[in-house]
């Protein structure tokens, strides 16, 4: 099948997440939010492979509830039932290997779908325990997409677990598995490990492979990161020129308009700045650079004008306030 959406999954395992971005000054917390919408995005194209390779789960026969089979709730979507099911089978038999392969992916499924971060990272510690069992074990089909799920969980687990993620990563790719997100997630396990040099070399294989927006934006940052900064320019402005998200275009702009005040081109970040603002005409972190890039250009008129739109935005806004009266 080609999408994980075809395969019955239910609605509430799908959620959004929301943020409220800033500059470049608060391009952290953005690379979180990218990360963590991105994540959940490519389990769409998680479900896809790991339904190529249904070779590796054999039909039980036993039968669940006395109507449905195990497969038959892994089909539909019912992870959490799919995982007391198997976990059942492995108090009876600890290393039962298709026990083992339902109750790992049906973990990882039900982390993923997680609000609380306590209950999140107890499946993936779960996920991860029956997966390296798997391994353990010695006769798995297909072991490369295991590494790839195992690769997947310690980078949800989080930057201190990206090392481990860039060893499974690498073992599922060296095992022949390539799926279309494996390149970028390489590229953002390097990135949480500070590496931005590797981070951004396999950043540039994933768009060549498989460009996407947020990717390109990532890009952006990462080249922003090294000092590239013609490079990251490029890449913003194709977010800005090709994206239909306007989230995303909004976002391009911002960082694209940042760029250009930090490396001190006051007229390119002008025009980018007026730009954002007139989608944006309530955010005051806007019209403040604004107002700053206007007074770099020695345009106090509408510096001060920009300055006190943002304190009708936002009264207690410190930055315009001090420029105002100080």
């Amino acid at each position: 099948m080609a999408a994980i959406t075809e395969l019955g999954l239910p609605a509430r395992l799908f959620f959004n997440t929301m943020a409220r971005t800033g500059f470049t000054r608060r391009r952290n917390s953005t690379k979180k939010l990218i990360l963590s919408t991105a994540l959940i995005a490519a389990v769409m194209v998680l479900g896809a492979a790991l339904y190529r390779g249904a070779d590796m789960f054999q039909r039980r026969t036993e039968q669940t509830n006395n109507t449905t089979t195990i497969g038959q709730l892994w089909d539909e979507g019912r992870y959490a039932e799919v995982a007391l099911a198997a976990e059942d089978a492995l108090s009876e038999n600890p290393m039962d290997r298709n026990a083992l392969l339902y109750a790992g992916y049906s973990r990882f499924f039900l982390a993923i779908s997680r609000i609380s971060a306590e209950e999140r990272t107890q499946d993936l510690d779960t996920s991860i325990k029956y997966l390296r069992l798997l391994k353990a074990r010695g006769d798995t089909p297909n072991p490369e997409r295991v590494d790839y799920v195992l690769g997947k969980a310690y980078l949800l687990k989080g930057r201190y677990w990206s090392d481990l993620a860039v060893k499974y990563l690498h073992s599922s790719l060296d095992g022949g598995y390539k799926a279309v997100d494996s390149y970028e997630f390489i590229g953002r396990a390097y990135s949480e490990m500070g590496d931005v040099e590797r981070a951004l070399e396999w950043y540039e294989l994933a768009a060549e492979n498989h460009p996407t927006d947020k990717l390109l934006l990532t890009l952006g940052q990462e080249a922003f990161a090294l000092g590239l900064y013609d490079q990251a320019a490029r890449y913003y402005r194709r977010v800005i020129d090709e994206t239909r998200d306007e989230s995303l275009k909004k976002r391009g702009l911002s960082q694209l308009g940042q760029l250009y005040y930090d490396v001190g081109n006051y007229t390119m970040a002008r025009d980018v700045l007026e730009r954002l603002v007139e989608l944006e005409p309530k955010e005051a972190n806007h019209r403040f650079l604004l107002g700053e890039t206007y007074f770099e250009l020695g345009l106090d008129g509408e510096a001060r004008s920009s300055w006190l739109a943002v304190t009708r935005i936002d009264p207690g806004h410190v930055g315009a306030l001090r420029r105002l009266y100080d």
